[in-house]
């Protein structure tokens, strides 16, 4: 092998790749706050500011979710936003719309748990 493929860099897919990867890996660690967050807000008899900082912090998951893929985790962040907004926006607490939420969040955080998630490699063409 000369010097000059020893010194190459990995493509971009490859480096999208192990982004995808070590993002899956610790998706775990990313949603836990969240969940502490969402406590926090339940606990505080339902502060709005709280309920700004998951949807924050679910706007973070959602977006780098979405750049790199990730599909499930995508989908059922952007679900939860759109549920916050409605919960900031209403007059009174739903709380049908609370528990929506929090199984939303379960939900999710089982999923970062198992790791058992499927993203399609990042195509940069499409």
């Amino acid at each position: 092998m000369s010097d000059s493929e020893l010194n190459e860099k990995p493509s971009v897919d490859a480096q999208l790749a192990a982004l995808q990867t070590e993002y899956i890996a610790n998706l775990y660690d990313r949603v836990l706050p969240v969940l502490s967050l969402w406590q926090d807000y339940i606990a505080s008899n339902y502060s709005p500011e709280l309920l700004r900082d998951v949807y924050r912090k679910m706007h973070a998951i959602a977006g780098t979710s979405s750049i790199l893929n990730v599909k499930p985790i995508d989908s059922l962040s952007n679900e939860v936003q759109i549920k916050i907004q409605s919960v900031l926006q209403a007059a009174d607490i739903d709380a049908a719309l609370i528990a929506e939420i929090a199984m939303i969040l379960n939900e999710i955080l089982d999923v970062a748990k198992s790791g058992d998630i499927s993203a399609p490699p990042i195509n940069l063409n499409a």
